[in-house]
């Protein structure tokens, strides 16, 4: 197997859904005391926006963030803000006949990071982070391979955090999964870690998020992972406990460091809290809302954005 072997996955067909973006925000507040947390979310307002969806989308910053038109020439990037405006730009990379981005993210001061792979016309492939400028006008990309960032997300100084697998430099091995790498502003290799996990490998099906303080990763095995700025494990928790017809959906994590899970099962929502002093993920009160389908996308401030389709982004204060 050549250096296709991380993105061999991008020549398998896929089915493109279209759908309409529906997103909102709760209010969280918490109860402090000697007793365990009580949060709940109250609901802030509604965005009616719409547009077409393949992979979920996230809140970064102060915009929804996502990617349309994947596994092709030129990928459409897009980015929707809280009064449901939207935004795009094609992302393109030279000499590439099919780009597969595996995850997105936005920071603070609206920069874009996108990672995934990338295919020549004659079938030689290679993996990359690419980071775009808030106007869209320009972006750095960096070549990753034999590592294939799998998830991304920029912590609170700029960085871009990621975690992914390893191969050998021609393919034929992966030497490593659950591989933490993190880059500067230019793209740079600044460090590189393994995470012990007790699970199966599955980065791609994973969450990953910044707080102003950490990193925190949620990761296939129902393992969630914090990290301090210089990449040092100072929390390691168990995952929601969900029953065998429940699944998450989505994961947030505010700037105060609220972890936040949606989950879904038997036609509906629910939403999950980390009570980092039991290391308990407790029920969130959404009050009279109910949600058919909704997925925790991000934190705009201490608001929780969920979005659901058809039609709008629900916003909830978080208290």
């Amino acid at each position: 197997m050549s250096n296709r072997g991380c993105i061999k996955s991008m020549l398998r067909a896929g089915r493109t859904a279209v759908w309409a973006i529906c997103f909102g925000a709760l209010a969280f507040t918490s109860a402090k005391g000697a007793e365990q947390a009580k949060r709940a979310l109250t609901h802030e307002r509604d965005v009616q926006t719409t547009g077409p969806w393949e992979a979920p989308p996230r809140w970064d910053g102060t915009t929804l963030v996502g990617v349309v038109s994947n596994r092709t020439r030129g990928p459409v990037l897009y980015w929707i803000d809280r009064d449901g405006r939207r935004d795009e730009a094609l992302f393109t990379i030279e000499d590439a006949s099919t780009i597969w981005v595996d995850d997105v993210a936005g920071s603070q001061d609206g920069y874009t990071v996108a990672v995934g792979a990338a295919l020549t016309s004659d079938v030689r492939g290679t993996t990359f982070l690419a980071r775009i400028s808030p106007d869209r006008q320009s972006q750095v990309v960096t070549r990753t391979w034999p590592y294939c960032p799998m998830v991304v997300t920029f912590a609170a100084d700029g960085k871009v955090w990621t975690v992914g697998h390893l191969f050998s430099e021609d393919g034929n091995e992966t030497l490593a999964y659950n591989v933490l790498r993190v880059f500067d502003k230019s793209g740079k290799l600044v460090g590189s870690t393994k995470v012990a996990t007790k699970g199966i490998p599955g980065e791609e099906l994973s969450f990953l998020r910044a707080s102003r303080d950490r990193v925190g990763w949620l990761n296939r095995s129902n393992e969630y992972f914090e990290f301090g700025p210089d990449m040092t494990e100072i929390g390691r928790f168990k995952g929601p406990e969900l029953g065998s017809d429940r699944e998450i959906t989505g994961f947030a994590l505010s700037e105060d460091g609220d972890a936040i899970v949606s989950t879904f099962g038997k036609e509906k929502t629910d939403f999950l809290f980390l009570d980092r002093a039991t290391g308990v993920w407790t029920p969130l009160s959404t009050g009279p809302a109910s949600f058919r389908w909704a997925r925790a996308a991000g934190f705009d401030g201490s608001v929780l954005v969920l979005y659901e389709h058809p039609d709008n982004l629900k916003r909830f204060l978080t208290k």
